[in-house]
């Protein structure tokens, strides 16, 4: 299957022009992320066959996001491909989701990602779920230690998104950083508060990644990777 744009996928949902709408409101503040036991046994190294047990279902979103009704928007086996719409390509992978640019040659076996929104084109909820497989889970946690150099290289710069005539510029935040687990907020520079709250975790040899944008998001990121990775433990 072909790589498609992220900016394709994004227009498509009409987040680039909602997002904006949707971050307006009350003033967050970060709360404290969830961890991960890095004394937890991985468990069995995990196969494409498996992958499909480990997305949240529309109805675990909903209890995350505090949402009702959230449904999947988009389901691929391929991840985004921005890198030309993006102004500094580099940052493509700490201030959007599923990025092929950041995955590259890691050497990942399997993806599957997943876009989740309500109905309707105003959304107050805008979410993606990615599950990456590697071959072995030190090769999955170098992924992690690699993407957690690049997020915080990334910190405090903008990144722009023009792929037409309505460019939207992301201020990155500082990364949060924990043995197996990373997050961190991107917000719109036309958006007073909210945001777009980002993380990326492993357990055993899956990358476990999502994206959740919204008025009232702190940390909803982490609780996804969180409760995916407790599915990788248990399957």
């Amino acid at each position: 299957m072909t790589v498609r744009s992220v900016g394709a996928r994004l227009c498509a949902a009409g987040v680039l022009v909602a997002v904006s709408a949707l971050l307006a409101g009350c003033e967050k503040s970060v709360a404290g992320m969830a961890v991960r036991d890095p004394n937890v046994p991985p468990g069995k190294i995990l196969e494409k066959s498996d992958i499909d047990e480990l997305l949240l279902s529309p109805d675990e979103l909903d209890g995350i996001m505090g949402a009702s009704g959230l449904g999947v928007t988009l389901d691929e086996d391929t991840l985004n491909d921005n890198s030309d719409a993006v102004s500094d390509p580099d940052c493509a992978g700490a201030a959007y989701g599923a990025q092929e640019v950041a995955y590259g040659d890691s050497g990942y076996t399997a993806v599957r990602d997943q876009i989740v929104r309500e109905p309707g084109d105003n959304n107050a909820h805008w979410l993606e779920q990615v599950v990456a497989l590697y071959p072995s889970a030190a090769e999955a946690k170098k992924f992690l230690q690699e993407s957690k150099e690049k997020w915080q290289d990334c910190a405090g710069s903008l990144v722009t998104y023009d792929s037409s005539d309505q460019p939207l510029t992301w201020e990155v935040s500082d990364v949060t950083a924990e043995d197996t687990s990373i997050t961190q907020m991107s917000t719109p520079e036309v958006a007073s508060s909210g945001g777009c709250h980002h993380s990326m975790a492993v357990a055993a040899n899956v990358i476990a990644e999502a994206w959740a944008c919204g008025d009232d998001v702190v940390d909803q990121a982490t609780s996804i990777t969180s409760a995916i990775g407790d599915k990788v433990d248990n399957a």
